[in-house]
């Protein structure tokens, strides 16, 4: 069932669970969210096609965005969003607050994973420390607020194991191996200004109930 958060003529906004992809595939062509919205407008009885304006890797949960038209994908995708995300990372920030600034580019050899390059494409991620929390017999734990300049792939999850706190779980860049359907990664704020009404939008997701209970555990 989807969960949706802010719906209206023009666009969508759902909060993705875990371990489901964004967009089918040929091994895996229902059970997506794309497959799951197209289900809800066939109900709907709407003859709609899918525009996607965001999207999320599948271990990562929160807010996508789908736009209703064509027309509105261009508007989104030209102006742009603001995207937050709250990230449980694992070792020791090297400040409270900070910018990082490395460029991405695409592993050789690989077309999945990513790292930092200085021929890669310029990347901006601002974080800040929520909440850590250092025990003597286990490796430090802190929540992240992390605000996204620029949108390449993997970019929080690179820049966040670039510094030595990669995200908690992370099976491509971090070093504590973790279930494969799931890591510490929550896009939970996403702000744009309306196509239509150019009233300024903010939709919120708060930290999943398996992220919060890592936290209190």
């Amino acid at each position: 069932m989807l969960d949706i958060r802010y719906e209206d003529e023009a666009l969508l906004v759902v909060n993705k669970p875990p371990g489901i992809l964004v967009h089918p595939t040929t091994k895996e062509d229902t059970g997506s969210l794309s497959y799951e919205i197209n289900k809800y407008y066939s109900k709907q009885g709407w003859q709609l096609s899918l525009h996607p304006v965001s999207r999320l890797d599948r271990q990562t949960s929160g807010l996508v965005i789908f736009a209703k038209l064509p027309e509105i994908q261009g508007y989104l995708i030209k102006h742009g969003m603001q995207k937050e995300y709250l990230a449980l990372v694992t070792g020791t920030l090297p400040s409270e607050q900070g910018i990082i600034e490395t460029p991405i580019a695409r592993k050789p050899g690989s077309i999945i994973e990513r790292e930092i390059n200085p021929k890669g494409k310029p990347c901006k991620t601002e974080y800040q420390m929520i909440y850590t929390h250092v025990a003597n017999d286990a490796t430090p734990l802190s929540l992240v607020r992390c605000r996204l300049y620029t949108g390449r792939t993997h970019q929080i999850r690179v820049h966040l194991a670039s510094i030595g706190c990669p995200i908690w779980h992370d099976n491509l860049y971090g070093k504590i191996p973790g279930p494969p359907l799931r890591h510490g990664l929550h896009a939970y704020k996403i702000s744009f200004s309306h196509p239509w009404t150019h009233t300024q939008i903010e939709v919120v997701s708060a930290l999943p109930e398996d992220l919060s209970a890592i936290i209190n555990r």
